[in-house]
């Protein structure tokens, strides 16, 4: 393998040193020498895999192991697989099992690759790691410095990764009396339900194709890291966590928000919890968190309040705009049920339009019916509480699902939705792959196999390339890089 290595290395040198002297000559700049090097390096690296692969074949066609159990049925079999730097061609031995008469390549189960795996899981993460934050397009695009995939199989990726790892386990849990959620939904424009054209529309001739997705932020605290004197605020939200899916029905609300009361349970010490505040607009399936969460109590969120009141004031004029609109939010401050319901009659007085009535009425009921929510911010400090559903909503899903002119799938939404949560959680794609290849391999390993493996490794202590290499390589013979000093003396 070390001459291979050689004579890649020799050849590079040769284009360097031609690199170097045009720089001096000003013929060209550092910029393609750095190009030059880089283009270098990435052969040297996908050639080195080549050579290791394909080294790991022959160890396997002289394993004892393996005479024992297959016998060899094709040699040289073609194998490409994309990687990080690049497209990797290399061949190997295919076996038939001599119990089962199964069809397989070693080297690949070795290696870990899956039968019609196309893609190494280090270019699998970066291309799901751009994807996540731009567009199909651009991720398939961060495949590797030289190749890349097509959106068609950035979207295959996206759907078959399976968005989970199980939570970590904590020595300490956490202490707190209080915990804070926010929950709301990005509304996503789909493309189709089952298959494309089967989108309805409704009564005024518009489209019914909107999947919600849904997002709850669990946190502790939050702090004002401009420092609180400061007139240009910058708040934080102290130990967050975020969960979220497009979830239809009741059991799938459920199990959303059951997902949350492990991860509480496995985070916090639950003794010492007192409670758990929900903030939102006071949709069915945010109050399932209620039925699902211990000691939680829900609080109607500040900004759907002044969604309601705007719209409940927006046609008045605008002398009586600001009085009116006052009034409101003395008596919803206030818990002033009785108050409240005495402004919108006078609201309701001087409105003449039916649909503006509508839209008063509809405000009054949505306060009414959320009341409690409302009242628990008079009485539990602890309900005010400087965050925004809209905003983590908008931060998390709406910036990649709706706040471009896009249509998605249910399961292209949803599985966005989750990449996005893991992604803003600190998770790292290329941990949530190999996580799952793990599990995979679990799942098929055999004893054969782990002695076949066991066997390889002892034969892996004979390779000595190390050694081989630092006598041949040149420019690693000698510290100094003598050949580059020489290279510029003659050009000066």
């Amino acid at each position: 393998m070390y001459k291979s290595i050689l004579q890649i290395f020799e050849k590079g040198i040769i284009k360097i040193e031609k690199k170097v002297g045009e720089i001096l000559t000003g013929e060209t700049d550092i910029d393609d020498l750095s190009a030059e090097i880089k283009n270098w390096a990435l052969e040297i690296g996908r050639n080195l895999q080549v050579e290791i692969y394909e080294m790991l074949d022959e160890e396997i066609r002289d394993s004892i192991c393996r005479k024992k159990n297959w016998n060899i049925e094709r040699r040289n079999e073609p194998k490409e697989i994309l990687d990080v730097m690049g497209m990797v061609r290399f061949k190997r031995t295919g076996y038939k099992d001599k119990r089962t008469g199964e069809y397989i390549y070693l080297l690949d189960q070795v290696l870990g690759i899956e039968g019609h795996q196309r893609i190494t899981l280090g270019a699998a993460a970066e291309v799901l790691e751009e994807t996540v934050m731009s567009s199909y397009s651009r991720g398939g695009k961060h495949a590797s410095p030289t190749d890349a995939i097509s959106k068609q199989a950035v979207k295959k990726l996206v759907h078959k990764t399976e968005v989970k790892i199980p939570l970590q386990k904590v020595e300490t849990k956490k202490k707190v009396k209080y915990l804070h959620i926010v929950a709301d939904e990005d509304h996503v424009a789909a493309q189709f339900w089952d298959k494309k054209g089967d989108l309805k529309t409704n009564e005024n001739g518009q489209k019914i194709n909107t999947i919600q997705a849904k997002l709850i932020c669990v946190y502790e605290d939050v702090i004002n890291e401009a420092g609180e004197k400061s007139k240009s605020p910058r708040y934080k939200l102290i130990g967050k966590r975020y969960f979220n899916g497009v979830c239809t029905g009741r059991s799938a609300n459920e199990r959303l928000w059951e997902e949350v009361a492990e991860y509480i349970e496995a985070t916090y010490d639950t003794d010492v919890l007192e409670r758990i505040y929900i903030a939102g607009d006071g949709a069915a399936w945010i109050k399932i968190g209620l039925e699902v969460l211990e000691h939680s109590v829900f609080v109607l969120d500040k900004y759907h309040m002044m969604t309601y009141v705007n719209k409940s004031t927006a046609h008045l004029l605008d002398s009586a705009y600001d009085d009116i609109k006052g009034q409101i939010w003395e008596a919803l401050n206030k818990s002033d049920k009785k108050g409240l319901k005495q402004i919108y009659g006078k609201i309701l007085e001087v409105t003449d339009s039916e649909s503006k009535k509508e839209d008063v009425v509809g405000a009054l009921n949505y306060f009414l019916n959320n009341w409690a929510g409302i009242n628990i911010r008079v009485l539990d400090a602890g309900a005010r509480w400087k965050c925004c559903a809209e905003g983590q909503v908008s931060h998390v899903l709406s910036d990649r699902l709706s706040s471009r002119p896009m249509g998605w799938s249910i399961l292209g939404c949803n599985q966005m939705a989750k990449f996005r949560a893991y992604k803003w959680n600190g998770g790292k794609i290329i941990d949530l792959l190999k996580y799952q290849k793990e599990r995979k391999l679990k799942e098929k390993r055999i004893k054969e196999q782990e002695e076949f493996i066991k066997e390889l490794r002892k034969r892996k202590n004979s390779w000595d390339y190390a050694e081989k290499l630092n006598v041949d390589i040149p420019g690693l013979e000698q510290r100094s890089m003598k050949w580059l000093k020489d290279l510029i003396r003659q050009a000066i």
